[in-house]
């Protein structure tokens, strides 16, 4: 009886090694791969201003499930082999935050046919569009003599026009404070209606600042305005940085609302000497 035993055993373990071996012995899937070293952006510069921008993602859907996000520049696999349908969508940190990763609604998807072989890298670089159902209320890159944002009662200092160091056609609009002069404070000369439905509402725009500064609206209402900071934006002085500022939810809050001003405004706090913002290419879109 213990022989049978130990026989039954024996043969129950070479049955679990022989299985195992055959789950070792399947091929895997030898993955494609596709690279995205940069992404474009191509824009009317007359009707849809600078073609600047911070597309941080790329979003990746093969015929139609998805495959993954993927931050530029990037090298990923696809497990697929012969002819698939790619699609590529454009991602941007909401209000810069690393944490808050969309799809950017008013840039256009695309669509590409392709033929995916094992262990073959295919270079892309996807050139995006504005999509035609973006409105652009407001452009704004100070190339003109004027500006279209007008000094408030706060401001003690003014918004000048100056031109690129090294692009010397290209012009921004910059404002100091120092101890003298504290306070900056500007505001869209237009005000602008926006829907309070829920629909996308994005104001971009180049900074390059050393000192933090605020970006907010006015909200005017039948009997009041309300100014309402919405972002603060932390110094950084090296360059330009392009931003995506999301106006959706204030204004969806304010269905009471008759029309917008977009600010800008900084006050030098105690201890410091000066501060210095350079802001430029301001768009405020809207379906």
């Amino acid at each position: 009886m213990l022989k049978c035993i130990y026989l039954y055993c024996l043969l129950s373990v070479a049955s679990l090694i022989l299985n195992g071996c055959n789950k070792f012995d399947k091929e895997e899937p030898v993955p494609s791969y596709i690279r995205i070293s940069k992404v474009n952006l191509i824009c009317d510069s007359i009707t849809q201003g600078s073609s600047q921008n911070k597309i941080t993602d790329i979003w990746v859907n093969i015929d139609g499930n998805k495959q993954g996000t993927y931050e530029i520049p990037t090298i990923f696999p696809i497990i697929a082999e012969g002819k698939h349908n790619l699609i590529l969508r454009a991602g941007i940190k909401v209000n810069g935050i690393s944490t808050s990763r969309i799809i950017f609604p008013f840039y256009n998807q695309i669509s590409i046919d392709t033929n995916f072989i094992p262990e073959n890298k295919l270079n892309i670089t996807p050139t995006f569009t504005y999509i035609p159902e973006t409105q652009f209320a407001w452009l704004e890159n100070f190339q003109n003599n004027g500006f279209t944002l007008d000094k408030t009662s706060k401001s003690d200092t003014l918004l000048y026009i100056e031109n690129d160091s090294v692009n010397t056609n290209q012009k921004y609009g910059v404002f100091y404070i120092d101890t003298a002069r504290k306070t900056f404070q500007y505001k869209s000369t237009e005000k602008y209606y926006l829907q309070s439905n829920g629909s996308a509402i994005f104001l971009e725009l180049d900074y390059q600042c050393d000192y933090p500064f605020s970006i907010g609206v006015i909200i005017n209402k039948l009997t009041l305005s309300i100014e309402t900071p919405i972002i603060y934006i932390n110094p950084h002085p090296q360059s330009f940085n392009h931003i995506y500022i999301d106006l959706s939810y204030i204004v969806s809050q304010n269905t009471d609302a008759l029309n917008y001003n977009i600010f800008f405004g900084s006050t030098l706090d105690d201890g410091y000497n000066k501060g210095e913002v350079k802001i430029d290419n301001i768009k405020l879109i809207h379906f």
